[in-house]
This record gives structure tokens, sequence and C-alpha cells, in this order.
């Protein structure tokens, strides 16, 4: 398990970006308070993702394509690819101090 970083320390709505086995990677808290982790690497194009707060989704700036922040799946996507694969997920867990981990 590698810590991320501690519940207080991210609003809700906000995100802060980490280091997962050598990879970009976003941690979520959504406005509901639940906490979602991703690698920050686009699967189509190898682009950056980052977390636009204002419409609570996952962006691509390459292709200005978007994933939904539950599961990682395509929300919309540009016409230039044809759509495979979402955000991979991390899988986190949160102890008693409320920490949060990546595992």
């Amino acid at each position: 398990m590698e810590k991320i970083a501690n519940r207080k320390d991210i609003k809700p709505g906000g995100s802060l970006t980490f280091s997962y086995k050598d990879k970009n990677a976003i941690l979520v808290r959504t406005k509901e308070d639940d906490l979602v982790a991703y690698i920050a690497i686009c699967p189509h194009a190898g682009g950056d993702i980052e977390w636009d707060e204002q419409i609570s989704k996952f962006l691509c700036e390459t292709h200005l394509s978007l994933f939904n922040t539950k599961d990682g799946s395509v929300y919309r996507h540009s016409s230039a690819f044809k759509v495979n694969n979402g955000l991979t997920r991390i899988e986190l867990k949160v102890d008693e101090d409320h920490n949060i981990y990546a595992l």
C-alpha cells in the first residue's frame, strides 16, 4: 500500500495528483464525498488526464474527451479515434485516521 493523502487534504469536488507505479495518477473526492483514483493517462493517445471540477469529469486535452468519475468510462469523445477503453482505476483503502492508500 502506498499512502496518497489524508481525506482532510482534499476538499469535496477537488483533486490531487500523485505517482502510482511510476505513472501519473489523480485522486478525486467527489462532491458526494466518494473517493476515486485513476491513472492520469488517456487510453486512446496517451495524453494527460486532468480533473475538471466545474463539470465533475476527467478531461483529456489531446482530443477533448471526457470520462465519467464513477467508473472511468468514456462520457464523450472526439471522432478522431475509436473508443476502446476507459481510464484505469486504482483501488483505494481509507484507514480509521482517514489516510488514503493506493493498493
